[in-house]
C-alpha cells in the first residue's frame, strides 16, 4: 500500500451533505471539548480570513484538528477516512464514482488526472477560462499531451457553439472546464459542455476542475455525466489546506485500466491508491 502514513491526517472532519452538491463538515472528536474549550472563540480575537481559499473555518473543524495524532490503523481513524470517502459521493452527486482523497494540494488532482488518464500525443481540450484553466493546459502538456486551449475573453465564457464546433473538428481524449475560475470569477456551463461531449464524442472524458467551485456550486456527476472532478479541501468544503480530492468515474478509470503505457508517475498513481481507498471504505485496515 502507498503511503499510508501520509493519511493519518486526513480524516479529523467528516464531509457530509445536506442537499446536493452543498457541503458541511461535520466533526469526528475523540473526546468532547471542554466546557472551557467550547467558550473559546478565535473569531473575535483575530481578523477573518476574506479570500476566495483558505476560506474560514467552523470553530469545530479547529477544533477538531487539535486533537492528538492519530494512527492511520486506529478503529476510530478508519471508520472517519472510511466516511469521507463514501460521503464525497453525496457532495458531486454521485452512486458509482470512486473519490481518491490523498495528501495534497489542488494542483495534485491536475497531477493525477493528466497522469493516469493522458498518454503522450493523446488529444486534450480545454476550456480556459482564466489563469487556472492556463494552468491546467501546462499541466496536460507537461505529461505528454497535444493540448487545444479555447479560450474566452475575460469575464465571459466559451458559447456552447464553439465547443461544438471544436468537437466536431478533433477527438480528443479529454475535455476540461473550470466550473469557476478564481481568477475571473467565470461560472463554467459544466452540464451543456458535457450534453455536447455525449452528443458529438461519447468517449471522450469529462474532467472538472471544481476547486473553487465544489460544495458551492450544483453539480450532479452521474446525472450530467462528468467522468473526473478535481477539488480540495480548502475551499467550500470549509477545511483546512493539504488534502487533494479527485472523484473519478468508473469509465475513467477503465480508461486507466486499457493503457498501452504505465503511468509515468509514483505518488499520483491510482493503481496503487485505489486499492488503498477501497480499505478504508471496507473498514478493512
Amino acid at each position: 500500500m502507498l503511503a499510508r502514513r501520509y493519511l493519518y491526517s486526513l480524516a479529523r472532519t467528516q464531509i457530509t451533505t445536506k442537499q446536493p452538491a452543498l457541503a458541511t463538515c461535520k466533526l469526528h472528536l475523540r473526546n468532547q471539548p471542554s466546557a472551557n474549550t467550547r467558550k473559546m472563540s478565535s473569531s473575535n480575537t483575530r481578523p477573518l480570513c476574506l479570500i476566495p481559499g483558505p476560506t474560514e473555518m467552523s470553530e469545530t473543524v479547529l477544533l477538531a484538528h487539535s486533537t492528538p495524532a492519530t494512527a492511520h490503523t486506529d478503529p476510530k481513524f478508519v471508520e472517519a477516512f472510511g466516511q469521507v470517502i463514501e460521503m464525497m459521493r453525496d457532495v458531486v452527486v454521485t452512486k458509482t464514482a470512486q473519490p481518491f482523497v490523498i495528501a495534497g494540494s489542488g494542483t495534485l488532482g491536475w497531477d493525477q488526472t493528466a497522469a493516469n488518464l493522458l498518454e503522450a500525443g493523446d488529444n486534450a481540450l480545454v476550456l480556459s477560462n482564466g489563469y487556472f484553466g492556463e494552468g491546467l493546459a501546462d499541466c496536460l502538456e507537461t505529461y505528454g499531451a497535444n493540448v487545444t486551449r479555447l479560450r474566452a475573453e475575460p469575464g465571459n465564457r466559451q458559447k456552447l457553439a464553439q465547443v461544438a464546433q471544436a468537437l466536431r473538428a478533433t477527438k480528443y481524449k479529454i475535455v476540461t472546464i473550470s466550473q469557476v475560475d478564481t481568477s475571473t470569477g467565470v461560472l463554467g456551463d459544466v452540464k451543456g459542455v458535457a450534453e455536447l461531449v455525449r452528443e458529438h464524442s461519447p468517449d471522450t472524458l469529462v474532467v472538472v476542475d471544481g476547486v473553487c467551485a465544489t460544495a458551492a456550486e450544483r453539480l450532479y456527476f452521474d446525472a450530467w455525466g462528468v467522468d473526473v472532478v478535481i477539488t480540495a479541501s480548502q475551499k467550500a468544503l470549509g477545511c483546512p489546506p493539504g488534502v487533494s480530492v479527485v472523484v473519478v468515474s468508473q469509465k475513467a478509470l477503465g480508461v486507466l485500466k486499457a493503457r498501452k503505457t504505465p503511468v509515468a508517475a509514483y505518488y499520483v498513481n491510482w493503481n496503487r491508491w485505489l486499492p488503498v481507498m477501497q480499505s478504508y471504505e471496507d473498514r478493512a485496515v
